[in-house]
């Protein structure tokens, strides 16, 4: 049985928001457009780690990407997966068809791969 990232209330939650229009309204509200680029770039809440955060129920936070997963694929999918990733590598894009599962390993590599953080370096 894999680990859950959300408890039963919080899963509970979670389905309540996206259901509410009300909700999914506020949160793409936080969603805009860029000239030049391809994607959709959050405008809401930022983490330390560069990831939007989104309160979608009172003292409920869940990352951006997280929220537009499961919008897409419903609860108890993005409650199944341990990690998501941004096909294109941005953090803070929110365009819910580049969010997806990925292994931890391959989401370390990936910004080495794109030249943006050199091995060894701290």
């Amino acid at each position: 049985m894999s680990a859950r990232r959300l408890d039963e209330e919080g899963l509970a939650l979670l389905g309540a928001a996206l259901r509410d229009g009300e909700v999914v309204g506020r949160y793409r509200d936080k969603i805009v457009a860029v000239p030049g680029s391809s994607c959709s770039w959050w405008r809401g809440a930022v983490s330390g780690r560069g990831h939007g955060r989104f309160w979608y129920a009172p003292a409920r936070v869940e990352i951006a990407h997280r929220f537009a997963f499961a919008l897409v694929h419903g609860v108890e999918a993005a409650a199944a997966v341990p990690v998501l990733g941004h096909r294109c590598d941005n953090p803070l894009v929110r365009r819910e068809a580049l969010v997806d599962r990925v292994e931890v390993r391959d989401l370390r590599r990936r910004p080495v791969a794109a030249g943006r953080l050199k091995l060894g370096a701290a």
